[in-house]
């Protein structure tokens, strides 16, 4: 059994032999701001001895006079969090933050944004009453210390002194890890309601922003699952569909790129509106390791990110872990398992914007059930943790035994309290480090390093370069546009260029999305597997997307420039004759494929270039569209010329010669084993306009798919998955199975019968063996000691005349991760749309063994009976992030 917690409210005498001394030491002081100019303490500066005594003898917490007035969680909810087979559901969990602001001068509401499904998403700012009263002025002051860029330290110091460090405490991005949903119930009670000095100091000197869910929507499906199946025989069993609408366990994948509502939300209110010194993501991981992680994380870490955020986060974090042990909680690692080098999660973006960023992972229960863990069981990790022993990062391991949800309550409770705690010590030290490093991030891009990067106008994919600048801006980077020509590192750029400045507070932000990767190589030996990365190696978005980025090296000057607050397509215009018989359409990259949607969505008479041509002094590459004239087709085409940016030229004669533009049929594939890739994959069609229709397993066994489909995609899963799904007995009999023999014989039978298959990276091994292709993967049986590519960037020399590269430029990037690379054993029946680039094809992240796949194929299709198949040996629309290889997809589907 775990020890009894100690609240904030609750009365609990220590006798100062039993603390640690630095716990005494730490109870012993306080944060007091230095004089204007003076050099920050190393340690917080002590109040005077009476005071430090009293506080040192004193209770933490002692009863709240006003505990009464206010109904406690286990009165609303009916019982205490973490019971057993109990859950708080997010209407319930609304409902009761809402009471409390109410009742409490403590506690004000706010709306952090709109989920995916449209629910409201909120956050209590929970302080003392005299900063409640005054948020207007500390929201203003802190977004002016965000960015000190004019503030002189005169200034600086009379706001520092005064200013309340800003933590924020996100809950359960992933639904399924509900113990912080739960556990925030508890403390916003105790914050809202305890009188004891320890919860006023903190109060006094900290506004908290908690945040009770980060994923309402998935909170909701995980309540609901578990109701549907507890006290049946399926308690417990894997939920069949992803805890959020596109992106599961991916929700916090997204944080720069801004696909999600749920993570715009939190984008416009961390960076915006609030701009935390201090945040805290509170995770579980599995169950049969550590019972609890703090900071500080593993290696490697973001080399852009200011040294203070680690320094920060390692104080923060060993007064989690101090906190913890005092309670005596067991099972307590640092600096192991998790590492901080992708932007991606929502709790290492904000690195970028000099946020301290904080991880906790709990050990997982059965969700709301107990679970059993011998000691036998505990396992073990090569990031860090290398046995289940005494050590200096994990000095007190838990024996094994039963454990709960109410465990990670109370072990959430505790670490949060102990953060709370730091915060209020060491308040000027946070505050004024939050100022230190965006005035470090100014003068780090004044001197240059790069000084700037740059987007040029006429870009390949003019929607591409706009996605670009719409993350940036999202992201609160600084963005201009050039309003007149300038010269930077020995080139003219045209007004309308985009400029990038380095010298702002978020330059880490910026550099790290726009410059390339180099991972540091891990192994432990050099005949041992590398270790692998937590993500990917390199995301480089300029490369990703297929976006022409400059990196300027020199000073250079813009006479004139505007800050960039919306980026848009630039309308192009419509030019050429003014009876035309036909129009030209200039279908690059992903505006195209909207374009192409559009004109199939308008019954238009249209087709593909089959090759490339000139006209009006446009090139028109493969696959653009030739749209025959009429006056409906006139505003449609100009629509698109307005709304997507694309070229368009009118024109008389003979139309050249093209595929006709047809209205496909589209089943895209849906597992019940939950596929975070049909998410992404789903959210790319109805984004880029491509009707379809979801396909779940029962569908694909009962056959007949050719009547239904022109088209079928796989979302990238490995074989085994596909094929068996969930076991029968572990889900309601609906759930069960995979495709199954029957499965993969209808999907035979739909090729053969004239229909295309669309594989997506992974789910391709199964098709090929599955339909006997002449086409290996050269990587199915490689070793990671001879080839190792976990999540990075690849050179991709692109046929733009093959039909599957059209609207593509001739080189691109490839996101590679544990992917596939093929040699066609039969080009009489199989074409290579796409290979990996000769020599050294990594461009940004870690691969080992290029020899392996310089040169090898990566887009492939094979003729198989009267249809096709299609090979997408990579991640060509990873997490809705590489627009620069969508059009791969899209020209599949065709």
């Amino acid at each position: 059994m775990s020890p009894p917690v100690a609240s904030f409210g609750s009365r609990r005498v220590l006798c100062l032999a039993r603390r640690s001394v630095l716990f005494a030491l730490l109870l012993a002081t306080t944060a007091s701001p230095s004089a204007a100019g003076a050099q920050v303490a190393l340690v917080p500066t002590p109040p005077l001895a009476s005071q430090a005594a009293a506080e040192a003898l004193a209770p933490l917490t002692q009863p709240a006079a006003a505990a009464s007035a206010l109904i406690s969680p286990t009165e609303f909810f009916g019982f205490r969090m973490g019971d057993d087979g109990r859950l708080a559901g997010w209407a319930a969990i609304e409902r009761y933050f809402a009471l409390v602001a109410e009742a409490s001068d403590r506690v004000e509401l706010v709306t952090t944004g709109e989920s995916t499904e449209g629910r409201r998403m909120i956050a209590a700012i929970v302080s003392a009453p005299e900063n409640i009263a005054r948020l207007d002025e500390i929201q203003a002051v802190n977004r002016r210390l965000a960015d000190p860029r004019g503030l002189s330290p005169e200034d600086t110091a009379s706001l520092v002194a005064s200013h309340p460090a800003i933590v924020a405490l996100g809950c359960s991005v992933h639904a399924s890890e509900i113990g912080a949903t739960q556990m925030a119930n508890e403390l916003l009670h105790e914050l809202a309601t305890s009188d004891g000095p320890g919860t006023l100091r903190v109060l006094r000197d900290v506004v908290v922003v908690l945040i009770p869910s980060l994923n309402p929507d998935g909170h909701e499906l995980v309540v609901d699952w578990d109701a549907r199946t507890r006290g049946t025989a399926f308690a417990n069993a894997p939920m069949p569909w992803l805890y959020h609408e596109y992106a599961g366990h991916d929700l916090n994948r997204d944080a720069f790129m801004l696909n999600l509502a749920e993570n715009r939300a939190i984008a416009r209110f961390f960076y915006r509106e609030w701009h935390p010194q201090v945040f805290l993501s509170l995770h579980q991981m599995g169950p049969r390791g550590a019972r609890f992680f703090v900071p500080p994380v593993y290696d490697p870490i973001d080399p852009n990110s200011d040294p203070l955020l680690w320094r920060t986060a390692g104080l923060l974090g060993h007064a989690m872990s101090l906190a913890l042990e005092r309670e005596g909680r067991q099972g307590v690692v640092q600096n192991a398992l998790f590492d901080y080098f992708s932007p991606g999660y929502e709790d290492s973006a904000p690195l970028g914007h000099n946020t301290v960023c904080l991880l906790s992972e709990a050990a997982s229960a059965r969700l709301a059930d107990p679970i059993e863990v011998t000691r036998d069981e505990l396992t073990s990790s090569p990031r860090g943790l290398p046995d289940h022993r005494p050590q200096v990062n994990f000095p007190n391991p838990w024996p094994g035994g039963t454990w709960r949800l109410r465990d990670i309550v109370e072990y959430e409770l505790t670490a949060v309290r102990g953060l709370l705690s730091a915060a209020s010590r060491y308040r000027f030290e946070i505050v004024d480090g939050f100022v230190t490093m965006g005035r470090r991030a100014v003068e780090a891009g004044a001197r240059g390093g790069p000084f700037a990067f740059v987007i040029p106008p006429n870009q390949f994919d003019p929607h591409a370069a706009a996605a670009l600048q719409t993350v940036l801006v999202g992201g609160a980077v600084d963005v201009e546009r050039a309003l007149e020509p300038f010269e930077a590192d020995g080139r003219t750029y045209p007004a309308g260029t985009v400029i990038v400045p380095m010298a702002q507070p978020f330059r880490a932000y910026a550099k790290t999305l726009l410059e390339r990767q180099a991972y540091p190589v891990r192994r432990r030996t050099p005949e041992a597997p590398p270790e692998r990365p937590y993500d990917v190696a390199g995301w480089t978005l300029p490369l990703q997307m297929g976006v022409a980025v400059d990196q300027i090296d020199e000073p250079f000057a813009v006479p004139r420039a505007e800050r960039v607050a919306h980026a848009a397509v630039e309308a192009a215009p419509v030019t050429g004759d003014e009876r035309p018989t036909h129009y030209l359409v200039d279908a690059r990259g992903v505006g195209g494929t909207i374009a192409a949607n559009r004109a199939v969505a308008a019954d238009l008479e249209a087709a593909a270039l089959d090759t490339a041509m000139e006209a009006d002094g446009v090139r028109f590459v493969p696959g653009s569209l030739v749209v025959t004239a009429s006056d409906r087709t006139d505003l449609v085409v100009r629509a698109m010329a307005s709304e997507l940016g694309v070229r368009v030229v009118a024109r008389r004669g003979p139309l050249p010669a093209g595929q006709p533009l047809e209205r496909r049929r589209v089943g895209l594939y849906k597992p019940w084993v939950a596929n975070i890739d049909e998410g992404w994959t789903r959210l790319l069609l109805e984004r880029y306009e491509v009707p379809f229709e979801t396909l779940p397993d029962g569908d694909v066994r009962r056959g007949g798919l050719r009547t239904r489909f022109d088209t079928v995609v796989l979302p990238r899963a490995q074989g085994d998955s596909l094929a068996a799904g969930h076991r029968p007995g572990s889900v309601p009999p609906e759930y069960a199975g995979g495709l199954g023999e029957e499965g993969v014989a209808s999907l035979r039978r739909f090729v053969e019968e004239g229909g295309t298959l669309v594989c997506l990276d992974t789910s391709c091994d199964l098709v090929i063996d599955a339909l006997s292709l002449p086409v290996k993967n050269v990587l199915r049986d490689v070793p990671p000691e001879k080839f190792f590519c976990p999540g990075s960037l690849l050179t991709l020399d692109v046929d733009t005349a093959h039909r599957l590269g059209h609207g593509l430029p001739e080189r691109a990037a490839a996101l590679f991760a544990y992917s596939a690379a093929y040699e066609v054993t039969d080009p009489t029946v199989a074409s290579i749309g796409a290979r990996y680039g000769e020599g050294d094809p990594l461009l940004s992240g870690w691969l080992e063994g290029a020899e392996v796949i310089a040169g090898r194929a990566a887009i492939v299709e094979v003729r198989h009976g009267r249809g096709r198949v299609v090979l997408l040996g990579f991640r060509v629309q990873h997490r809705a992030q590489s627009l620069g290889t969508f059009r791969f997809l899209f020209n599949a589907l065709r």
